[in-house]
């Protein structure tokens, strides 16, 4: 895994999206689309920013920061590329494991659901990890009711290897699906 691709977020362009480091403008709107209860549904309970901006800047020092540089994740805000200003959703490659394993998540906001953005978010995700960080295999686990992003992960050539009972998810804990892509 290259070290160096860990000095910053990387900027990914598709044909539609821009992958990009979040900044504190970004916050605001984040904070609103991320606590909606269509987005939270499977995500057992995660964590939601507090609406003050110590906790903001606290938040992007880790992300863009700390978190990056311990070689931990990358997390990327997705935004249209006609609309650079307007998130549309988040992705995160992290949990790195031997240097050549690495988990992925993504959250699309309700209103772009359908368009296929989290393929293409995901797909590009996938390429970055396989040709820069050289990894051999990127998985994601999901509550086994989230349908819509089982459709995802297979749309992006992800194979289902399995179920995983009372699996730590969030801050609870749920039966979820773990699928993978071998490089």
């Amino acid at each position: 895994m290259s070290s160096t691709a860990f000095t910053s977020i990387p900027l990914i362009k598709t044909s539609r999206l821009t992958l990009r480091a979040f900044s504190i403008q970004d916050i605001p709107a984040y904070r609103k689309e991320f606590e909606k209860e269509s987005v939270q549904k499977y995500l057992g309970g995660v964590l939601i920013l507090k609406d003050d901006a110590k906790d903001a800047q606290n938040w992007l020092r880790n992300i863009n920061d700390r978190l990056l540089k311990q070689k931990l994740v990358f997390t990327w805000l997705i935004t249209q590329k006609d609309n650079p200003s307007e998130s549309i959703g988040r992705i995160d490659l992290g949990g790195f494991t031997n240097k050549k394993v690495a988990e992925v998540s993504y959250y699309i906001w309700e209103k772009y659901w359908g368009n296929g953005f989290a393929v293409e978010a995901l797909n590009s995700v996938v390429e970055f990890g396989f040709n820069e960080l050289k990894l051999e295999r990127i998985q994601a686990v999901l509550d086994q009711r989230n349908t819509a992003s089982e459709k995802v992960l297979q749309k992006a050539g992800f194979e289902k290897e399995g179920l995983l009972r009372k699996y730590p998810l969030g801050k609870g804990i749920a039966d979820v699906y773990m699928f993978a892509k071998i490089k």
